[in-house]
């Protein structure tokens, strides 16, 4: 289980940092402002 969510958290982050290597960050931002939205609707 352990081992699952380090790979995972090591695919993410990965992930954003060729993101904003290749677009300046710009589908990183918007995954952010998605993720807030929802935070924000369910209360958090």
């Amino acid at each position: 289980m352990f081992k699952g969510f380090t790979v995972a958290i090591i695919a993410l982050i990965s992930i954003a940092q060729v993101d904003h290597y290749l677009t300046n960050g710009r589908y990183t931002d918007a995954a952010m402002a998605m993720l807030r939205q929802i935070k924000h609707a369910f209360g958090f």
